[in-house]
């Protein structure tokens, strides 16, 4: 269901050599932050030679849980974390963490950007030599090498990973985890960490996973994609408001469906998700185009022609570096090295803009993937994140007015925001929670055109529902949207046709009753035309 490579529900996993074995072992852990309460008594093991799959809902404690694992909290008095029989510090100790074994690919990935990919894999583990203690250069080298190309990746070791796109970043992150592991002892944590992978490299990251179980190496994953974690986890664990509901459940003993009501505490039915909707799926009209893009050109793109009708949801997808990734940009305005023409709402923009304040005027939108870098200002108020770009037509003021405190509570109800504290810093709501208000932040300006990219990225089950909904209604309401992602299952739900772009170019389009597979299909097959959609122009 959306991921190319995982292996099929009930498929069956090599037997890990070394299974049974506590590696870490959680007691009573707890963890407040003032007054709330993040995690509360938590008891949880995770085995030598598993996989271990964690899920919950933003905000659940999930990613504070791996904080607390890995030193960067305190837990609170009465907690014991345990590794190989050993109680750890409170914090544990980087030399405590090194000695057992423990490495993390944490959300945010940790990529430091003006040091070369090299450092940023082997800080903290250069290897001496024996007796002058100086750092045998070559030999890092060649290990930071074997290490990238197990995960595929061909990243120039010498570059500075500032110069690097989020999916290289992700690849450096998770090979500085696998670079601290000995196969066959310890544990390696990775908590959202496929979220920016290059899905063309998630195979082989699924199949170094594996192989990580199978020496004996303990696998903790944390993630949103309940297909992914089912497909890859021995058992799987729920917490809800901080308290595990469930732990370690037979993976293969239990359906997307029940997993998604552990998570939700209530039922959802995923696979017909695209029913909630039907009856306000809009009908494309040809002769009212709400978006139009002539030779959109740039160093990835080639000549990109298309248009979509106002009320038309229009995906785009395609393998990393295939440029759809770059298209909302290049409209948007914001990609500087773009060239084109764009006529958004009847009014008409040639690329390069020297002044893309004009597409705002023309009420095209653009919702980027990085939320917290290019989408939100995190120390400000949820009230002011999301009523800024409208502030100037209203008058600034100083304290909140009617119509700010209308916006948010309009924001509140079209998305489900939690906590409803308009005053609250963004930073202080968890991942969905913040993706709904970068969304909502546009959504209230009733633009003409809304162009997005991943939005829903590393949120959880009941978030991304509420996300691909209000597409929906904006949708029915005349919105143009152009969706580029490479959450297939996602396009499937909302789209009413995709374009799967191939080396910068338009290759192929998929309209109709097409479903995740179609669009998986599309996208990775290896000729130029898969079974069941048809070249773009044809």
């Amino acid at each position: 269901m959306g991921l190319p490579a995982a292996p099929a529900e009930g498929a069956a996993k090599p037997a890990p050599l070394h299974r049974g074995q506590v590696v870490v072992r959680l007691r009573h852990v707890t963890k407040r932050f003032g007054s709330a309460t993040v995690l509360e008594r938590v008891d949880l093991a995770v085995q030598s030679g598993e996989i271990h799959g964690l899920v919950g809902q933003n905000g659940s404690g999930k990613s504070t849980l791996i904080r607390l694992l890995s030193g960067v909290y305190a837990a609170d008095p009465g907690s014991v974390i345990e590794v190989g029989g050993e109680v750890l510090s409170n914090p544990p100790t980087p030399g405590e963490l090194s000695r057992y074994g423990l490495a993390f690919v944490h959300q945010d990935l940790g990529i430091v950007g003006n040091l070369t990919v090299r450092e940023n894999i082997c800080v903290g583990r250069y290897e001496p030599h024996r007796f002058t203690r100086a750092v045998r250069w070559r030999n890092e080298l060649d290990a930071v090498k074997a290490t990238l190309a197990m995960l595929g990746s061909v990243i120039d070791p010498d570059c500075l990973a500032s110069t690097l796109h989020p999916g290289e970043q992700a690849v450096v992150a998770i090979a500085r985890a696998l670079h601290k592991v000995t196969p066959g002892s310890g544990c390696i944590a990775f908590d959202e960490s496929t979220q920016s992978l290059p899905r063309d490299l998630l195979p082989e990251f699924y199949e170094i996973l594996r192989r990580l179980a199978v020496s004996g190496t303990a696998v903790i994953i944390i993630g949103h994609r309940l297909d992914e974690i089912l497909a890859l986890a021995d058992r799987v664990s729920v917490l809800q408001d901080g308290r595990l509901i469930a732990a370690g459940l037979d993976a293969s003993q239990i359906t997307e469906a029940a997993l998604a009501a552990l998570v939700l505490g209530r039922e959802v039915e995923l696979t017909t998700l695209r029913e909630h909707w039907t009856d306000a799926r809009p009908t494309r009209n040809r002769n009212h185009s709400g978006l139009c893009a002539v030779g959109l050109e740039s160093d990835i793109l080639r000549s990109i022609d298309f248009e979509a009708a106002r009320g038309e949801v229009l995906g785009l997808t395609g393998t990393s570096n295939s440029g759809h990734e770059h298209v909302p940009y290049a409209i948007a305005g914001v990609l500087a090295q773009a060239k084109g023409k764009v006529v958004a709402n009847g009014y008409s923009f040639v690329l390069p803009m020297r002044n893309p304040q004009g597409l705002s005027d023309a009420g095209v939108a653009l919702v980027p993937q990085q939320r917290a870098v290019e989408g939100l200002a995190l120390e400000v108020t949820a009230l002011e994140n999301l009523t800024l770009p409208r502030v100037t037509q209203h008058g600034r003021l100083f304290l909140p007015t009617a119509w700010q405190r209308a916006e948010f509570a309009e924001a509140v109800r079209m998305l489900g925001i939690v906590p409803n504290k308009a005053k609250l810093p963004v930073a202080k709501f968890s991942g969905g929670n913040q993706q709904k208000l970068l969304l909502a932040k546009w959504l209230l300006g009733r633009p003409s055109v809304l162009l997005m990219h991943e939005p829903t990225q590393a949120v959880d089950v009941g978030a991304r529902i509420d996300i691909l909904r209000s597409i929906r209604a904006a949708a029915a309401s005349g919105v143009t949207v152009v969706l580029s992602s490479i959450e297939t299952q996602d396009l499937a739900f909302v789209c009413d046709r995709v374009l799967v772009l191939r080396s910068g170019e338009v290759s192929q389009e998929l309209t109709g009753d097409f479903d995740a597979s179609a669009i998986e299909s599309a996208t990775y097959s290896s000729s130029q035309t898969a079974a069941g959609v048809v070249p773009y122009g044809g």
